[in-house]
């Protein structure tokens, strides 16, 4: 194996590894919820799980941001400037986290207002909701040391901080669904009170690790938190990859709104689809984070060679994860998401849409890779100005043909929705194929 493969595997594999255990979250959650006895609990925690989603990856951007940013100056040498980025951005997470927690009852209002779904649903759904956003200061605290952590080129901190989050939340969901270990029974309520707990445990690991094995980036501490120039440059990444992510969020939420009114089993099918489809993405976004780092790094650097080289490898690599999983999907989904719930009609709507969830798969893994490439190179103007452009010019006419016009329903939706990976893909290889994003770094 050639050194440049062993140096992206070194943190592909820890990255695909945190990646993957990241959804189980909420895997752990629709698994569990689905074996009780109503459909429409799954329905519930699906609509309320997205609309906290779609408020927090939002500010995703908290992550990719400090990644960005800590290793291009890791790149050039700057430990100072690392250790401002970290700061800054903990800061804003705070404050941030603070905000959606105390606008969480009008959040989740107006997002089941949007959502639609049965009575039921939204009954169950507001009442999950209402729990879960109280995680929101720990989880983009969480988000943030993690941003810092691979931006410094280690990939085991977040692994560790992740699976010490999962094993919690498992064990949770356990005891507060169901009433087991002594726990009181509380069914969807536990389910949100489980993922609290869970990232809860998860700051703590992270606080743990940065006291421990970063003290000598502590002490760097910048001579003005609120350094103007500093802060306006680290401002303006995170605007560019909100308005991305608001971008995708807006495309999740609206074919979520269009399922929710297809009826209890659609929507129920539409959850364990989701879970899936994240569990793929989010393998592959192991080689995304690894691009980040790596290209960070070697343009801080000014390596512009070394960075396309890198770019080229992380895009194979992801290329072949995706093709991989496309094989299984196409091979299994059905049973596959028997394995969610029990509800037949469910399993059945889930395993006609094998071929469309596995053959979008590859595509979806280098256009997840181009995203690492790009925030690495910190081109997130570019990122934003193509997502809009294949949310509006591709998603949204397609979801309109598809579903209002063909009436195809669940299969519809999901049609719209890889239309939008592939109006991503038409917008992002122009730009790699070019140079402008090598020149986009932070000097």
């Amino acid at each position: 194996m050639k050194s440049l493969d062993r140096q992206i595997l070194r943190l592909a594999v820890p990255n695909i590894l945190t990646a993957l255990s990241t959804p189980l979250i909420g895997i752990a959650d629709t698994a569990m919820i689905g074996h009780l006895p109503e459909v429409a609990f799954m329905g519930a925690v699906s609509t309320a799980s997205l609309i906290f989603n779609a408020t927090f990856w939002c500010l995703a951007f908290l992550r990719m941001g400090t990644t960005a940013l800590v290793a291009q100056y890791c790149g050039a040498g700057d430990r100072r400037r690392s250790a401002g980025v970290l700061y800054r951005s903990l800061i804003v997470a705070v404050f941030l986290g603070m905000g959606i927690a105390a606008a969480g009852g009008w959040i989740g209002r107006i997002g089941f207002e949007l959502a639609g779904g049965s009575p039921q649903v939204q009954e169950w759904g507001m009442r999950y909701f209402a729990i879960r956003v109280w995680e929101a200061p720990l989880a983009l605290s969480v988000m943030t040391l993690n941003g810092f952590f691979l931006g410094t080129a280690n990939a085991i901190a977040p692994l560790w901080v992740t699976t010490v989050a999962n094993l919690v939340n498992i064990g949770a969901d356990y005891a507060l669904i169901y009433g087991k270990l002594g726990a009181p029974k509380l069914g969807v309520e536990g389910a949100a009170w489980a993922s609290v707990l869970g990232n809860g445990a998860a700051l703590a690991t992270g606080v743990f690790l940065l006291l421990y094995g970063y003290r000598s980036y502590l002490r760097e501490w910048p001579e003005k938190v609120w350094d103007l120039p500093a802060m306006k440059r680290l401002m303006q990444t995170n605007a560019f990859l909100f308005g991305r992510t608001l971008c995708l969020q807006f495309a999740a939420f609206f074919t979520l709104g269009m399922v929710s009114r297809m009826g209890e089993a659609p929507l129920a099918a539409n959850a364990v689809i989701l879970q899936v489809w994240g569990l793929t993405s989010s393998a592959v976004d192991g080689f995304a984070h690894a691009a980040e780092t790596l290209v960070g790094r070697c343009l801080g650097g000014h390596l512009f060679a070394a960075a396309r080289q890198i770019a080229w490898r992380i895009i194979c690599w992801g290329l072949g994860l995706g093709a991989g999983f496309g094989l299984a999907c196409f091979a299994a989904l059905e049973p596959i998401a028997a394995l969610f719930t029990p509800h037949r009609d469910v399993v059945e709507q889930v395993g006609a849409l094998y071929v469309l969830i596995a053959l979008i798969q590859p595509l979806n893994a280098v256009v997840f890779v181009f995203d690492g490439i790009f925030i690495g190179a910190s081109d997130m103007g570019y990122l934003f100005k193509a997502m809009v452009l294949a949310t509006l010019g591709v998603f949204v006419p397609s979801a309109l043909v598809f579903i209002y016009w063909l009436d195809w329903e669940l299969a519809g939706a999901w049609m719209a929705y890889s239309g939008l990976m592939v109006g991503r893909f038409a917008t992002l290889w122009p730009r790699y194929r070019g140079d402008a994003w090598l020149r986009s770094f932070v000097e």
